[in-house]
């Protein structure tokens, strides 16, 4: 990432305040709430988790006899009866101190359905093979949406560890049905449910989907990519998302895909505060895999770097010299796709004159890419080979120089705006990938010296955005409204090919109270791009 100006990275998070009548009350427990007991069968790459029995409690904060809808409440998986480590660890032997942390889902039914995210911190002793691991217990939260009875059951859970470098995920599932953990009861009117669309119908593995919707609670939301039919939903195909939700309770925002995903028909599932909805069905083309070769012929000792696109992020990528039908191991190189599901090999060498072409796998999978390639001896014909290499540029960022001046404006005992334009940005992408950007504001308060304040919520801006002669990239404007401590100017989806120069400015306005302090306002304005 460059920068053009300092940038201060401020979390914000959205507290939802409900308003009760006084007097007396007194907290009973909920109408149900017990302890409950499940068998689970569980599975990670690298060994063979036991099946096991678990007993988890579902406590929900505030604890009191009934709720009210719109009420945020906390809820927490609470181990009664831990699982087992693996009787094998392979290499380390042992699940190490404060290393594992626990992801789990607890369902809602009844009045209100959808799933609760709940997670625990990593703080676990160090457990040896078979031995019962102490997790953290986990929470989450949710909004009640809906008046009546309300149960929650726990479902599907997780425990990631961290060791040797890597996160290893052992997912666990019920074998058998898991009861009903805890009933609550829930008063007052019942919200409108909640709706969500995604645009567009057609979409290729790798893209992005814009998502909106009505009727969201406050808090964090969570994208799934489901089957068509809403079942067998993961996250984990969402490989980045912007989703928020708003005070007008409205959804807005973005999810890209994953670059391997499967091509069929979809939806999106989003999920937060104990709420669910499923969009339309999304048409989904699988991305090709794809490679190229730096050059398709030369004599034996010739170098070959072989690009890809298309290929699983993280999965290890071999390539092989093949001698007709016949793979040669003795000619072969590796490396690991990343992020984007591209890779680049660099130390292939075709060392011997019987290879005939160049095939790339991943890891065991057969799906194969072959390009041929030509062994020349060099003096026995009238080829020469010529040969150069095209380097991958970066992302940056620039801007025209000077201030930003606004429009002066005269203390009339109303409020009003002092306007400007933004000095034009030039974003130059030359990765020559996939990748999208996302270029980003923040400012800071407006002051005069002398003790006068104009706050940062107050300055907004309208952003516009052009692309250069032959950009692949189609770049998109941020939404209009406050900059505050973080606002997108413009971006550029991720896609199969990407890159370009592009032109960012925006339409800026300060709106100042009818009484401010007279003097000279100033702030700063941070801009960068990742």
């Amino acid at each position: 990432m460059r920068r053009i100006a300092r940038r201060r990275l401020i979390a914000s998070t959205a507290v939802a305040a409900v308003a009760a009548t006084g007097g007396l009350v007194i907290v009973t427990p909920s109408a149900h709430a017990a302890p409950v007991d499940y068998a689970t069968h569980c599975t990670n790459p690298f060994s063979n988790p036991p099946d096991g029995h678990i007993r988890v409690d579902t406590v929900v904060t505030p604890e009191k006899a009934t709720y009210a809808v719109g009420e945020e409440v906390s809820v927490t998986w609470k181990w009664v009866v831990h699982p087992l480590a693996p009787a094998e660890i392979p290499v380390i032997g042992k699940v190490p101190k404060d290393s594992t942390h626990l992801k789990g889902t607890i369902n809602l039914s009844g009045a209100q359905t959808g799933t609760v995210p709940v997670q625990g911190p990593a703080d676990n002793p160090e457990t040896l093979p078979g031995q019962p691991l102490i997790l953290g217990n986990g929470e989450g939260r949710f909004t009640l949406s809906t008046a009546g009875d309300v149960t929650l059951t726990p479902g599907d859970y997780s425990t990631w560890t961290h060791a040797l470098g890597l996160d290893v995920e052992t997912k666990c599932t019920p074998v058998t049905p898991v009861p009903v953990s805890r009933t609550i009861k829930v008063e007052g009117t019942s919200q409108e449910p909640a709706t969500l669309t995604a645009t567009p119908a057609e979409v290729a593995a790798g893209g992005s989907l814009t998502l909106a919707g009505d009727n969201w609670p406050a808090g964090g939301v969570v994208p799934q990519l489901c089957a068509a039919d809403g079942s067998a939903c993961d996250p984990a195909k969402i490989s980045a998302n912007s989703l928020s939700v708003g005070a007008d309770k409205k959804l807005t925002g973005t999810v890209t895909l994953g670059v391997t995903i499967p091509g069929g028909d979809y939806k999106v599932k989003v999920g937060g505060s104990g709420v669910e909805a499923l969009s339309g069905v999304v048409r989904v083309a699988a991305t090709q895999r794809r490679i190229a070769l730096s050059v398709n012929h030369g004599p034996v000792g010739t170098p070959v770097v072989i690009t890809g696109t298309g290929w699983t992020p993280g999965n290890y990528v071999l390539a092989y010299g093949m001698a007709g039908d016949y793979q040669d191991d003795d000619v072969t190189a590796y490396t690991q796709a990343g992020p984007d599901g591209s890779f680049s090999i660099t130390d292939f060498v075709v060392s011997k004159d019987t290879i005939t072409s160049i095939k790339v796998n991943e890891g065991t999978d057969d799906t194969a890419v072959n390009k041929s390639f030509r062994v020349t001896t060099p003096g026995s014909g009238p080829d020469q080979t010529v040969t150069g290499n095209v380097v991958a540029g970066g992302l940056t960022i620039s801007q025209e120089a000077g201030a930003i001046r606004l429009s002066d404006i005269t203390i009339n005992g109303q409020a009003q705006n002092m306007t400007g334009a933004l000095n034009t940005v030039t974003v130059k992408d030359f990765r020559n990938g996939t990748t999208g950007w996302t270029l980003t504001g923040a400012v800071t308060d407006f002051t005069n010296g002398t003790g006068g304040r104009i706050g940062a919520d107050t300055f907004t801006w309208t952003p516009k955005v052009t692309a250069g002669p032959g950009s692949p990239s189609v770049p998109v404007p941020g939404s209009a409204g406050p900059i505050g401590t973080g606002a997108t100017l413009a971006s550029a989806p991720a896609a199969a090919t990407t890159g370009g120069t592009f032109a960012a400015d925006a339409d800026i306005s300060l709106a100042v109270p009818a009484y401010q302090a007279a003097g000279t306002y100033s702030a700063t304005l941070t801009l960068s791009i990742s």
